[in-house]
C-alpha cells in the first residue's frame, strides 16, 4: 500500500513540475546579436535600421524601469561597497585603471559581449596621442568623431554592414 501511495504522490509532483515549467516565461535571450534585432524590432519605429533620438529615448525608459527606475550610473551606496570589495584589489578605496578593467571585463562577461576588444590604460594614452589635437588631455566631439571614423575605416567598414544586417 505505501508503494502505491508512494507512486502516486511522486507521479502528481511530476505532473505538477511538468505544468509550472510549460508555462513558465520563457528567459531572455543571452546572443548579442538576437538581442539586438529584439531591440531594433521593439524600438526602431521608423524601420530605419538605426536608433533615432526619440527612439533612443524610449530604449532608455524601458531599460531604467527594468532597474526600478534607476540609471545605471545611480548605484546605491550598497552597490558602491560590493564593487569596491570585490574589485578594489589593493584596499585603496578606489579603483585603478587596471581594477576598472577588471570590472569591465566582468560585466561584458554578463552581457555576452566578452568577445569585444578591452580596451587598456596603453591603448587609451596611444589614442589620446594621436587624436588629441588641442592638446587638453581628453578628447572633445570632435577629436571622438575622428577617432570613431578611424577605427571603422581600419576595420573595412565592418560596423557599417554590421548595422544594415541587423
Amino acid at each position: 500500500m505505501t508503494r502505491i501511495r508512494i507512486a502516486s504522490i511522486t507521479a502528481c509532483l511530476s505532473a505538477l513540475i511538468l505544468t509550472a515549467t510549460t508555462h513558465a516565461a520563457p528567459s531572455e535571450p543571452r546572443d548579442p546579436a538576437a538581442r539586438r534585432a529584439e531591440m531594433m524590432k521593439k524600438f526602431d519605429t521608423n524601420k530605419n535600421g538605426t536608433f533615432d533620438p526619440e527612439e533612443k529615448e524610449k530604449l532608455k525608459e524601458e531599460m531604467q524601469n527594468r532597474r526600478g527606475g534607476r540609471n545605471r550610473k545611480e548605484w546605491t551606496p550598497e552597490q558602491r561597497a560590493e564593487m569596491l570589495k570585490k574589485f578594489d584589489k589593493d584596499g585603496d578605496g578606489t579603483l585603478s585603471d587596471t581594477e576598472k578593467a577588471t570590472l569591465r571585463a566582468e560585466m561584458q562577461n554578463r552581457r555576452g559581449d566578452a568577445g569585444r576588444k578591452q580596451w587598456t590604460p596603453e591603448h587609451r594614452a596611444e589614442m589620446l596621442k594621436e587624436f588629441d589635437k588641442d592638446g587638453d588631455g581628453e578628447l572633445n566631439e570632435d577629436e571622438r568623431k575622428a577617432a570613431r571614423e578611424s577605427m571603422r575605416a581600419s576595420r573595412g567598414g565592418r560596423e557599417v554592414s554590421r548595422k544594415k544586417e541587423d
